[in-house]
């Protein structure tokens, strides 16, 4: 019997541990996001290429000259990804809008406000907030 105390109660302070371990993630990764700059963790368009370019110039040792063509190519993959991006994002924008209304209709009263809450949240970070998805995503030629 003593020895099924004992493994209980490494059990117990095992899953206490991972509850307080996943609270505190929580939190601190909600608090990135309520400071992450405009454009996401990067910094916008342009930003990307020249950070793959100096990784892979990196581990590959690459010359001027292709430290020059790879950017070429990337920055053109990332005209096309933008493109994309645009094309795509209504959709996805969309979608997430019928979802919070399915899940507005299962709500009860007080939840809608604090769901509501939670969408204005949203709503002022990233892709949502119109003026950050400008600076994010501006148009191309």
């Amino acid at each position: 019997m003593r020895d099924y105390k004992g493994i209980a109660g490494v059990l117990i302070i095992f899953l206490i541990g991972g509850i307080v371990g996943a609270i505190i993630t929580q939190y601190v990764c909600s608090i990135k996001m309520e400071h992450m700059p405009p454009g996401g963790p990067i910094g916008g368009p342009g930003q990307m290429a020249d950070m793959i370019v100096k990784h892979i110039s990196k581990d590959l040792g690459l010359d001027n000259e292709q430290k020059e063509k790879l950017r070429v190519i990337m920055n053109e993959m990332d005209k096309k990804m933008a493109i994309i991006h645009k094309q795509v994002f209504p959709q996805i924008k969309l979608s997430i809008e019928e979802a919070d209304n399915s899940t507005m209709s299962i709500l009860r009263t007080d939840q809608k406000e604090v769901f509501k809450t939670f969408i204005e949240r949203r709503s002022a970070f990233g892709p949502f907030n119109q003026e950050q998805h400008r600076l994010f995503c501006p148009k191309r030629r």
